[in-house]
């Protein structure tokens, strides 16, 4: 209340002594900070003069930055974005250039390639940590830092990812994915089965096990496990610390942790057991985890974020049952609930003619553009989770979506902090799999697997960095 007072007396003051007209547009300014200062405001006090001669400088011309990203533009309301923006921007058009695949992984190969080719790139979405690090030391992006002092920014405050690497921010984080488990409700049901609000890999393999059910083509499987290679790490993936291949001092692998030893053994149970769908059928079939979950063929998926849009089902696709939410499980009983932690990176290519113009975009689109767009979580600390949650349920139907088993887990679930992989993570990642993959196919014991992945890994390690 007393800022209200302090900002009505100065307009009156401007009032009596300027008599200029009413200022409220340009305390909209602060609003795509999400801060709640008003140094806009007092800035307008002294200076209204400079006002007066800014209202006959001619606008800015006109420039169309390109928007590269992998989603589809009307599925995520990607139209009606752009639109918002060049409503509040009308001197920065922009035009959404994509496959519409959401394949990221193949939509960053034609990034590069539009690179290499000389073709305008102005801002780049990169899905992952491990391909926004690679690219950053090919000197792709632009540092932002210049921008964001500029613009008042404390990144801190407003975002909850940390994209900063060497010391400089290149990004700014759009959407925030954490993973979770997706569960069958009515499965659980059937099965006796209470929503878990805590546990352990080994309750959730107690879990697939009993609600795995049939036979043949009609079998149901506790689980899924994807391709991705989140998926054999499983243990591994959300620790606060050394969560990936390589440790966090850069230089060692951490393959040789028993947690690694732990996410092969969840899989090979899995297998012995017969309540994951086997691996050799995932790589054979090309199955995917969308349609193995909601045809009821697997009961439980860990999956990530971007699936709450879609819980309920898909426009015109509404789900057959309810699904329900479960944390990620925890490698031992007595951990925290630990999140993997990522973003969708926004960044300004570093060859781009119109830098502060895609700046400009990316700044509103992390803000203000990804709650509008209802379809994912916000990194953005300041937005407002009940408007987000009520947009992102907007997108599916609700009535097949347990809320409130979604509260809690958002609720009791700590991320980790993000961990910026080395430059040449897919080296690792390929040295680690290559072997692992031999295991989940029969063909080689879990200590000779272990043994020759920290191998193959250090090998890579050791390449790379001496």
């Amino acid at each position: 209340m007393k800022r209200v007072v302090q900002f009505a007396l100065m307009l009156a003051l401007l009032f009596v002594f300027v008599a200029c007209s009413n200022n409220s547009g340009n305390t909209d300014t602060t609003s795509n900070s999400g801060n709640t200062d008003n140094t806009n405001n007092t800035d307008n006090t002294d200076n209204s003069d400079n006002d007066n001669n800014n209202e006959n400088e001619p606008d800015p011309d006109p420039v169309t930055i390109r928007l590269h990203h992998w989603y589809n533009e009307e599925q995520d309301n990607w139209h009606e974005v752009i639109a918002a923006f060049e409503e509040e921007f009308p001197h920065i058009k922009v035009e959404s250039v994509t496959p519409e695949n959401n394949n990221a992984d193949e939509t960053m190969q034609q990034i590069d390639l539009a690179a290499a080719s000389g073709d305008q790139l102005d801002v780049i979405m990169v899905n992952s940590p491990q391909g926004y690090s690679q690219r950053v030391a090919q000197g792709m992006f632009a540092p932002l830092d210049e921008y964001i002092n500029t613009a008042g920014i404390t990144y801190d405050n407003d975002y909850r990812v940390d994209t900063k690497i060497d010391g400089h921010y290149y990004a700014l984080p759009g959407k925030f994915n954490m993973n979770f488990v997706m569960i069958n409700e009515d499965a659980l049901n059937e099965a006796g089965l209470e929503i878990p609000k805590d546990w352990t890999w080994d309750e959730y393999m107690d879990y697939a096990a009993a609600l795995t059910k049939g036979e043949g083509q009609n079998k149901q499987y506790g689980t899924f496990f994807h391709t991705w290679n989140d998926y054999i790490r499983l243990a591994v993936f959300n620790q606060p610390e050394n969560s990936s291949f390589v440790k966090d001092d850069g230089v060692t692998s951490n393959v040789d942790s028993p947690l690694f030893r732990q996410s092969l053994e969840i899989r090979e149970r899995g297998h012995e057991e017969g309540s994951a769908t086997p691996y050799a059928d995932t790589i054979s079939m090309s199955l995917n985890y969308r349609p193995e979950y909601f045809s009821g063929r697997a009961a439980m998926i860990m999956t990530g974020s971007w699936m709450i849009a879609e819980a309920g089902g898909r426009p015109d696709e509404e789900s057959e049952f309810t699904t329900a939410f479960a944390p990620y499980p925890k490698a031992n009983d007595g951990d925290d609930i630990y999140t993997p932690a990522g973003a969708d990176f926004l960044t300004v290519y570093s060859g781009s003619d119109y830098k502060e113009e895609a700046f400009e975009f990316i700044r509103w689109y992390t803000t203000e553009g990804i709650v509008m767009q209802g379809k994912y979580l916000p990194d953005y600390l300041g937005a407002d989770m009940d408007v987000v949650l009520e947009n992102l349920l907007e997108s599916t139907y609700g009535d097949k979506v347990n809320v409130d088993s979604l509260i809690h887990v958002l609720d009791v679930t700590l991320a980790q902090n993000l961990h910026i992989p080395v430059p040449f993570f897919n080296e690792v990642a390929t040295a680690y799999q290559n072997e692992v993959e031999k295991f989940l196919l029969d063909e080689q014991d879990l200590d000779t697997t272990l043994e020759k992945a920290h191998e193959g890994v250090q090998k890579v390690i050791d390449e790379n960095v001496n």
